[in-house]
């Protein structure tokens, strides 16, 4: 299949709640994602390094055991994409804000909908939630044109640690209720 057919396959694309015993692959597409996407942009050493602290399948596993949920896209039975929420981590949280940490779908996928199919299992579980955060670094403009077209402003910025190295994120929001008019 070329880079060009996966939306032949799309009806095949099963979205499901992840779990701890799914730590394995998601690490495999967090590696890869975050590999097709900055290498050659961000330090090879830092972003081994990143790759080996944050996206190791025990620290992934823990994140479950903290509260974390995920949806985990799969052809069959092949991990292609996952989305991540975990309490936020964001220095413009507030207390009762959720955060969108991850996600990943393989480049070969983008512009197949799976993303898409991702953010609305993460929306239709942030009811509880007034904001949904998420940081995303400042010159991913694929991430930040996605984001803003699913209703996301930006809020702030942040150093974000990748391996030991320090690049330049963009904070955004999405509020997920509609204010209540009087």
């Amino acid at each position: 299949m070329s880079a060009k057919q996966p939306e032949k396959n799309a009806e095949a694309i099963t979205i499901r709640e992840a779990s701890a015993e799914d730590a394995a692959r998601l690490s495999l597409i967090s590696d890869a994602t975050f590999l097709e996407t900055f290498a050659g942009e961000i330090d090879g050493d830092a972003l081994m390094a990143h790759c080996r602290e944050k996206h190791a399948p025990d620290y992934l596993a823990n994140l479950f055991h903290q509260g974390a949920k995920a949806w985990l896209a799969e052809l069959d039975g092949s991990p292609i994409g996952y989305a991540l929420l975990t309490a936020p981590e964001l220095e413009a949280a507030r207390d009762d804000d959720i955060e969108l940490k991850k996600i990943y779908v393989l480049s070969r996928f983008h512009g197949s909908g799976i993303a898409a199919r991702l953010f609305d299992a993460v929306l239709a579980n942030c009811s509880a939630y007034p904001r949904l955060l998420l940081g995303v670094k400042a010159d991913n403009d694929r991430a930040i044109a996605f984001y803003t077209k699913n209703g996301f402003n930006p809020i702030g910025t942040r150093q974000f640690n990748v391996g030991g190295k320090l690049y330049d994120d963009v904070v955004l929001a999405r509020h997920l209720h509609a204010e209540m008019k009087l």
